[in-house]
């Protein structure tokens, strides 16, 4: 699989009238960037992406992947070309669609890793990530592994933070039942299913999960543990 490296400009100055405090005052603010990102398969325009220009060879993998249940051993060469835009990914013959959902293998998770991650996550949100920080319009999806933060990625949507998270661990041969995923977004029922086509064991969140989220998680075998505080966080189907 050949990994491409690809700029990260995110954000442009934009200029706002800011009222506060009943003072109108005028200043420059960053802004989030849409990268727009058509990626294709074979030749076959497969999907439409509209991201942040940083981590786009994991993107890529990720998403095919969460989407489509393509293996990423049955990629051969990802070759993006920034400036029209696109992602031309070819697959080895074989490759094959599989729209299936699998079991993720029995896990066990313990009290002291589940504090360990809660840890690590806390004190990672405390520094606020980049570029969240400075545009407030980003999510963040964090790659877990032994209780320690190995890989962060954020992205204008969750679901490409998380596709960039579940990109690094497959370009990088890390075994997928040794990892957690945290995201910064809410779990509903799509979110679920892409954590387990990636086979991740463990899916964390600031926020609450939907009751379709629980019942797929339950069904197929993922633990999902929610509103986590400093204090305080709620595990599903352990």
């Amino acid at each position: 699989m050949n990994k491409v490296n690809t700029a990260e400009t995110s954000t442009v100055k934009s200029e706002r009238v800011r009222l506060e405090d009943l003072s109108v005052s005028s200043e420059d603010k960053e802004l989030i960037s849409e990268y727009h990102l058509n990626i294709s398969i074979n030749g076959c325009l497969v999907s439409k992406v509209i991201c942040t220009p940083s981590h786009l060879p994991e993107l890529v993998v990720g998403r095919i992947l969460t989407e489509t249940g393509i293996k990423p051993d049955s990629i051969d060469s990802i070759r993006i070309t920034e400036q029209q835009n696109t992602a031309e990914v070819t697959m080895v013959s074989e490759a094959a669609l599989n729209p299936d959902l699998e079991i993720i293998p029995e896990h066990n998770i313990s009290l002291p890793e589940i504090k360990a991650m809660a840890i690590a996550i806390n004190e990672r949100l405390s520094e606020d990530a980049k570029l969240h920080k400075a545009t407030q319009s980003s999510h963040s999806c964090f790659l877990l592994k032994d209780g320690r933060i190995v890989f962060e990625a954020e992205d204008i949507g969750r679901h490409n933070a998380v596709d960039k998270a579940v990109g690094y661990i497959y370009m990088n041969d890390i075994d997928p039942m040794t990892t957690a995923l945290f995201t910064t977004g809410r779990m509903p029922v799509d979110m679920v299913r892409k954590v387990i086509r990636a086979s991740v064991p463990v899916f964390i969140s600031k926020k609450q999960p939907t009751t379709d989220g629980v019942e797929l998680a339950k069904e197929y075998g993922l633990t999902m543990i929610g509103n986590l505080r400093d204090d305080r966080l709620n595990i599903y189907n352990q």
